[in-house]
């Protein structure tokens, strides 16, 4: 079995509490995700994942923004070494 690597692709919605995270992509077909990259979610963007539950609460540009847990399975990311 191979190691996982540090730079493992996930969803923002499965990556960790705590975690520095860069935005690879986002949905390009889905209507609902035209609002994420009006708050600040957009490719090469750098996120912190503060709270998971009902709604996932990020970390960005200093400000908390809180989106639904389905819109975060629409966020692929990237882990960012500390």
């Amino acid at each position: 079995m191979l190691p996982k690597s540090s730079t493992a692709i996930l969803t923002l919605a499965r990556a960790k509490c705590g975690e520095r995270l860069r935005v690879l992509s986002i949905c390009p077909d889905c209507p609902e995700c035209v609002r994420l990259r009006e708050l600040g979610f957009y490719d090469r963007a750098e996120v912190r994942k503060v709270s998971d539950g009902a709604a996932i609460i990020c970390s960005l540009f200093g400000m908390r923004v809180a989106i639904g847990r389905d819109l975060g399975e629409h966020v692929r990311v990237e882990r960012i070494a500390a």
